[in-house]
């Protein structure tokens, strides 16, 4: 029984008692309080494979957040192009990147010739200054967020995000958001300015914190074993033609005759973004000014951890430990607001582990192939039998392809087709692909309502897919496979897109006195920023992917009531 309840239980009884002693009735309850503080945690690359890894061996935050909270074990991202980019921009807008906009890390922009970053925004700068630093922010997000919503019907909320990375706080932080800030070694978090914007204003929030980054952590202090169980997983891998010895501190490959360097040092990364959460909670007094505020923090070095050491070796094993502390440090410091607050927290994607361990631990279809050559057999091939002279396949990330003239920009109809159904019928006998999508057949596709355990790969794929944005092609690898170059330390694995692995994510829901629970039936990220709208009692767009769950004392307690019928396409289960 919540705090809520009992004091409800407890103005009943005197209601009771007034009646025998004729005292005076007392006044009616206040009206329930709806959250002061929302904060949305995502974690990058936190696979529920990886959550239920390790759920016996968490002590701290996210073991409270298992005893305490209500657990969606089984959740899902529902698209096949699992990436940072698009996997962040479901959370907090109810919609999959069909309708985000998100299609990937990147796409490829047929007029003008060149590969697209996914938050690519020529009109903003870089707040650092720097000339050189990618031109990033929320132009390409097509949907509102959580953030947007809130500030149209309190414009005195406040909604801020931080993250390692820009695709994780720009997404999650919408059109409108108060505050954007990632994270850039040896700076600390910069954000992005809007024309006519002053630079120096965006960064003053974090401008004492950045000046701690630049003085204690240039050079970062290195990354060591805290446990030594994580240490009982080191081994020897032979990767991409080179021998590699995983455990900490991890070392860059060094040339002949050099002395091997440190890698990146990841492990600062999410205590930064933490402490930078810290600072934001107090310079914006989030949660305290009588209105609902939203806090978005996405840990991102989870991911870089999978992408350059796997997901399951020492790396991965000290990482999950200082996550657990990290989760337990917030925790702690939002009871100590003394606010009413409401924590959601869930992943972008999955990952799996690298195929050289997998295929030693008896997964002999796990495999490493060179997606490059493969695209240029096919083009090869196309050549061939269209009578070209140029490849026409052009692809930013080896599952989107997209047909090209000889210049690099969108063929015209008919030769579009001509070589999307040529290229269909050489890419479906390659033993390497699973399956592949036109375009077309995919925007024709829509797949409302579907259990999103049940989805076909034909299904997931439709909700990756935006006209103009998605590939003519997409295509799936075989599971187990992995297009990624061998980059020790940075890239030893990639996304392998359209599988569990990697769609299977947790979604939890805590808030101080939560009733813990376990639900076992599938749900989607897209069901997080409805569920948190109902909730905050705002309205929400009537078109989402996604649909509101009830949780249980909060939506009583907070006045929300169960949620409302679901529109349009029939409830998932």
């Amino acid at each position: 029984m919540t705090a809520f309840r009992i004091a409800a239980c407890a103005g009943a009884l005197a209601v009771l008692a007034g009646c025998a002693a004729s005292v005076p009735r007392p006044p009616p309850p206040a009206a329930p309080a709806k959250p002061d503080l929302v904060v949305m945690v995502a974690v990058d690359q936190y696979s529920a494979a990886l959550f239920n890894r390790w759920r016996s061996q968490y002590r701290d935050g996210l073991a409270r957040l298992q005893r305490e909270g209500i657990v969606y074990d089984n959740a899902y991202q529902t698209h096949g192009l699992t990436e940072t980019c698009p996997g962040h921009s479901t959370l907090l807008t109810g919609k999959t990147p069909a309708h985000t906009g998100i299609v990937g890390n990147s796409w490829y922009d047929g007029v003008a010739g060149k590969a697209v970053y996914c938050l690519a925004a020529p009109d903003y700068r870089d707040a650092r200054g720097d000339p050189k630093a990618p031109r990033v922010g929320p132009t390409n997000l097509v949907a509102s967020t959580l953030g947007d919503w809130l500030k149209q019907a309190s414009p005195g909320s406040r909604v801020v995000a931080v993250a390692g990375k820009d695709r994780a706080a720009i997404t999650l932080g919408g059109h409108r958001a108060d505050a954007a800030f990632w994270y850039i070694d040896g700076f600390g978090f910069t954000t992005y300015a809007a024309p006519g914007e002053d630079a120096a204003a965006k960064l003053a929030p974090l401008a004492a914190l950045n000046a701690k980054v630049q003085q204690a952590y240039v050079p970062p202090p290195a990354w060591t074993y805290r446990h030594d169980e994580c240490r009982a997983l080191e081994a020897s891998y032979r990767i991409g033609g080179a021998d590699w010895q995983s455990g900490l501190p991890p070392m860059l490959p060094a040339r002949p005759g050099e002395a091997p360097k440190p890698a990146r040092a990841l492990q600062i990364m999410d205590p930064l973004t933490l402490e930078a959460a810290f600072t934001l909670i107090e310079h914006y007094k989030l949660g305290r000014r009588g209105a609902t505020d939203l806090l978005a923090i996405s840990f991102s070095a989870t991911d870089f951890v999978g992408h350059g050491y796997g997901t399951a070796g020492p790396e991965m094993c000290e990482q999950m430990y200082r996550l657990d502390g990290l989760m337990g440090r917030l925790l702690a410091r939002l009871e100590s607001l003394g606010v009413r607050v409401l924590l959601a927290l869930s992943a972008d994607h999955g990952g799996t582990d690298f195929p050289e361990r997998l295929a030693r631990q008896g997964y002999p279809q796990a495999r490493r192939i060179d997606g490059k050559a493969l695209l240029a057999g096919v083009n090869a091939q196309l050549r061939g039998r269209l009578g070209l002279a140029h490849d026409p396949l052009a692809s930013p990330d080896l599952m989107q392809l997209y047909a090209v003239d000889a210049a690099g920009r969108q063929l015209a109809e008919p030769q579009r087709a001509r070589v999307v159904e040529a290229a269909l019928e050489i890419l479906r006998t390659q033993p390497e692909v699973a399956a592949a999508y036109a375009l077309q057949e995919l925007l024709a596709h829509h797949p409302r309502g579907v259990d999103p355990e049940l989805m076909t790969l034909r299904d997931r794929f439709a909700q990756s897919a935006m006209a103009g944005r998605s590939g003519d092609i997409v295509i799936a690898y075989q599971p187990g496979i992995t297009v990624a170059p061998a980059r020790l330390t940075s890239y030893i694995e990639g996304h392998s897109g359209p599988y569990d692995l990697d769609r299977r994510v947790p979604i939890v829901f805590w808030w101080p006195g939560a009733p813990a629970q376990t639900r076992i039936l599938p749900v989607a990220t897209t069901d997080i920023a409805p569920t948190l709208a109902h909730i905050v009692g705002i309205g929400a767009p009537a078109d989402l992917d996604g649909r509101c769950l009830d949780l249980a004392d909060f939506d009583s307690d907070s006045g929300a009531g169960p949620c409302p019928a679901a529109a349009g396409a029939p409830p998932r289960p």
